[in-house]
């Protein structure tokens, strides 16, 4: 199959102007049987990675907005509350307990930071998680509530490793910082590259935010590294580069996780410097009917960001909403217990592949099996409801916008898998 480009818009709303736009200060329904469906967004949006939130709440409103033209969830309109985590795992429990006074029937995230503090608040109540975080060790979960549309960063990993193996790299430095979400990359990233005939040089970790890193840029120039695999957050990336270029290893490329695409991060290290030397990889949508919704919806409601388009991860969250809408339509309730053990019976084969909700609901409306395939993709999750998707490599361009310049299918990716 083709895949198409998904860019990060340089012009993101800042997470204040989307959490007074989306978010609704009355209470959702709940399993309750009338008024309207709330769903919760459950992210950073404010924090070092606040660009993970906007995304997901991009996603959700493209979703939202679908959704409600068809003509809601079991006839009721859809809204969203948001919950602010800031990906830290106190902020998450606060965050996630006050979301469930708005009496919501399903949660849109969070990440890998929070994500063990919120689940067994989620689970207590009954309530569907579809979890955006990478975290590896939800690999083989068992948690009949939690559904991951996106994959997994294990995936990322290889697919990172993948993608510098296909630039002829062989010999690599890691440089990631300390961050949980981030140190689940090492060990994908490093089997996978040993794995296509690479070697780690070194692997140097960093404490976010510090002032300088010289000892640890001297350390990675050493090596003679042909590339450098990395994540951190912006203003610790802002350091490492100028730090890199000010001792000569300025012309080394790099190649990132999703984190590294964010409009943050590409204006703290530079638009040209990202340009010349930094490769992001993250999932990528593929073409089709719902690629084509996901984007004319996405258009409508963001016409100022239609050159650059959504947001990088901003599909998954899309996917999210609708299969758990459908998931509900299906069940005829939206009660989670219900919901979670119908949700493949809407996005799994055996049945009818549609793409839009609006053409999956008249298909169970008519009693028919449905597939739902997203615009990340098949959404079909495996017995530990994780998913597998194509990724993409993507450049920035001088003026800040990201352009995909290379695709690894899943079949690929399962391939050079350790």
């Amino acid at each position: 199959m083709k895949h198409r480009m998904i860019s990060r818009s340089a012009g993101a709303c800042a997470a204040a102007v989307l959490l007074a736009a989306c978010a609704s200060s009355s209470s959702g329904s709940g399993g309750s049987s009338s008024g309207p469906v709330t769903y919760g967004v459950l992210s950073c949006f404010t924090g070092r990675l606040a660009s993970l939130g906007q995304a997901m709440l991009q996603g959700a409103r493209v979703a939202q907005s679908e959704i409600n033209t068809a003509g809601g969830v079991l006839g009721r309109k859809v809204q969203l509350v948001t919950g602010d985590t800031s990906c830290d795992v106190a902020d998450g429990v606060t965050a996630a307990n006050q979301m469930l006074t708005k009496n919501v029937s399903g949660v849109i995230g969070p990440e890998t930071q929070e994500i063990n503090g919120v689940e067994p608040i989620l689970d207590s109540n009954h309530i569907v998680d579809e979890f955006q975080g990478g975290d590896t060790a939800r690999d083989h979960q068992t948690d009949p509530y939690f559904f991951r549309d996106s994959p997994s960063d294990s995936q990322l990993g290889v697919a990172m490793a993948l993608y510098a193996h296909t630039k002829g790299y062989t010999k690599a430095v890691m440089l990631f910082y300390s961050d949980p979400a981030a140190q689940t990359f090492l060990k994908p990233v490093s089997q996978t590259f040993t794995k296509l005939g690479g070697t780690i040089l070194k692997t140097i970790i960093v404490t976010p935010d510090q002032t300088s890193y010289l000892s640890q840029v001297r350390e990675a120039i050493a090596a003679h590294p042909q590339v450098i695999f990395t994540q951190e957050d912006p203003p610790t990336a802002a350091v490492l580069f100028r730090e890199f270029k000010q001792l000569g290893g300025q012309n080394i490329p790099w190649v990132g996780t999703d984190v590294t695409s964010g409009s943050d991060y590409l204006k703290a290290i530079g638009y040209p410097t990202a340009h010349a030397v930094l490769t992001s990889v993250y999932g990528t949508s593929v073409s089709g009917a719902a690629t084509t919704a996901f984007t004319n919806k996405f258009n409508t409601l963001y016409p100022s960001q239609k050159t650059a388009g959504p947001l990088a991860n901003a599909n998954y969250a899309y996917d999210a909403v609708i299969s758990l809408a459908l998931a509900g339509d299906y069940a005829k309730t939206t009660n989670g217990t219900t919901v979670a053990h119908d949700m493949t019976k809407v996005t799994n084969p055996p049945g009818t592949a549609c793409y839009t909700y609006s053409t999956c609901l008249k298909l169970l409306k008519a009693g028919t099996k449905i597939n739902y395939e997203g615009a990340s993709g098949s959404l079909d999750y495996n017995q530990y409801n994780n998913t597998f998707g194509p990724y993409g490599a993507f450049q920035a361009s001088t003026s800040g916008v990201e352009q995909q310049v290379y695709v690894m299918s899943a079949t690929a990716l399962a391939a050079a898998t350790p």
